[in-house]
């Protein structure tokens, strides 16, 4: 086991124990588990599972950030990290749907950008409901 804690601005999501934390980074998907090598990794707009100490899993709509693993504690730090019994389902769909239409008639690279991201926020939420 080890420790894991997802953090944000907001409050701490978890801080408990862990055997093992799959995640997504700009490099790949990577998964760990006690006593790895330090990692340092920055995350990219995912799910994020947790297999907990009693062996019952959790899933994490993860709104990008940093990982690290060090000395037995993984720590996420993140903007936003949901439990998929938090995420509000009706308002990820609308959020998703505004998003795209507003996409197809913005010309502003800078706003396209933020709008792809909002897609990808809406996404991923959307993909950690249904797996609750």
């Amino acid at each position: 086991m080890f420790r894991l804690r997802i953090i944000t601005p907001q409050k701490r999501v978890f801080d408990g124990e862990a055997s093992f934390v799959e995640f997504k980074t700009v490099e790949g998907s990577m998964g760990t588990l006690q006593n790895r090598a330090p990692l340092l990794g920055a995350l990219v707009i995912s799910e994020l599972e947790i297999e907990k100490a009693d062996g019952k899993r959790e899933i994490f709509a993860i709104h990008g950030g940093i990982a690290e693993f060090s000395q037995n504690t993984f720590t996420v730090l993140s903007d936003a990290a949901e439990r998929a019994d938090e995420i509000d389902v009706e308002r990820a769909k609308r959020a998703l749907e505004k998003a795209k239409m507003e996409l197809e008639r913005i010309q502003d690279e800078k706003r396209k950008k933020d709008l792809e991201g909002k897609i990808q926020r809406a996404m991923v939420r959307l993909k950690v409901a249904n797996r609750k």
